[in-house]
Formats: C-alpha cells, structure tokens, sequence
C-alpha cells in the first residue's frame, strides 16, 4: 500500500468534472469464467467518478467470449452497454468491439502485452446520432521485479485512441502495481496521466487513480 501511495503524488490539481485537470477515480470489477481450455467468458462493469471525485459520470456493463488462439495470442469479442453523465442526464450508448492481443513473457518476470481494440460506437440522437468507429492500441511492460513476500508486480502501460473523424484524440499514460491477492483474486492500483481532446479540438489532462478486480473462476 506505501507503493500505491507514491503514484498519488501527481495528483494535486483538481477542477470540474471532466474539464481539464480534474482528479478522478474509476474502478472496474470483472469475472473470467473457463467453458473449455481455450475458451473463456469474461465480464466486467466499470464505475468513474470525476469533479474531484464527486460525480459518477460514466458507467459500462461488458459482456464476451475470449478465445485463446495460442499462448501468445488470443481473441476477444464482447458488447459493452455505456451510460454517460451528459447535463445531469443518463444517455445510452451501445458498443461492439474485438480485441486481437500479443504477449510474451520470460521465466524472470518480464511481460509483454500488445492489445489492439476495434470499437463500433452506435450513439443515440441525444449523443450527436453519427456512429463513430474507434481504433485503441494498448502496449503494457510488467517489470521482472516482485515487490515483497506477495510477489507485487509494478507495470507501466501506453494506450491511445483514434476515433473516426477526430483522429487521435486520447493517450493515457498509466503506472500501477499488480497485486496477486489470491490464486482466483487479481487486484490492480494504478495511476495514469490522461490526454484528452475536448469536442473544440483542444487538449486536456485529467488525473486519475484506477482500482481493479477481477476474480477467476
């Protein structure tokens, strides 16, 4: 916990929600359940809490089927079902999405994961009305260090997104401990530095302070 601690020291500017150097915290809890040795279920819900923690503006329900294509590859198709705080009111958003990930890793350690993400967003009229396709490229380092008798897993990651006639209009930047509590219990604590280009094209950052769970079946 003293390590998590140290990643909340870039956050000391807070404003309002969403806008530019606001604080937030999200948290994701997620399932992953095996229906044969290559084929597993994995869900997931996903809570953000922006104005300086205040506000829950955003929330996701995700639901697929990952295949394992190999030991170093593996397929993800999944829905996910979006509610965005937009003027006090909840607006619906419905996303479809694949994900084709490369990993490899030696016995010292050292992990290597390369994620690639198409995202169809179909957005309501009360969002604009025009579905946007949405490309995210994830690379993620977990370092060959383990941190005491838990064996703690420090890791850094670089994700950024282009969205069909915007372009590139986010990268997050994330450093974070990967907690091994129990053999069926995976806990992740990160923070990450977010860029992100606001509808006049104008670049912003947020910080945010990231909690996840997932429990293997």
């Amino acid at each position: 916990m003293k390590w998590f601690l140290l990643l909340l020291i870039p956050c000391s500017l807070f404003a309002k929600l969403n806008s530019n150097e606001d604080f937030q915290v999200w948290n994701c809890d997620g399932m992953n359940i095996p229906l044969s040795r290559k084929v597993h279920f994995s869900g997931n819900t996903e809570f953000r809490y922006g104005n300086h923690r205040k506000k829950l503006y955003y929330k996701h329900y995700q639901g697929g089927v990952r295949f394992y294509h190999s030991p170093h590859t593996h397929f993800y198709f999944a829905y996910r079902h979006i509610y965005n705080r937009v003027k006090g009111k909840r607006l619906a958003e419905y996303d479809l999405l694949i994900d084709l990930t490369f990993q490899a890793g030696n016995r010292r350690g050292l992990f290597l994961s390369n994620r690639n993400r198409v995202q169809y967003r179909i957005l309501g009229e009360k969002l604009g009305g025009k579905n946007r396709w949405l490309y995210r490229n994830r690379t993620e380092f977990t370092l060959p260090y383990r941190l005491s008798e838990y064996q703690i897993a420090p890791f850094f990651a670089d994700e950024f997104f282009w969205q069909e006639g915007r372009g590139i209009d986010q990268n997050r930047l994330e450093a974070g401990l990967k907690i091994p509590y129990h053999q069926r219990t995976h806990l992740h604590l990160s923070y990450f530095w977010r860029l992100l280009k606001n509808p006049k094209k104008k670049w912003l950052y947020q910080n945010v302070v990231r909690v996840d769970f997932t429990l293997h079946f």
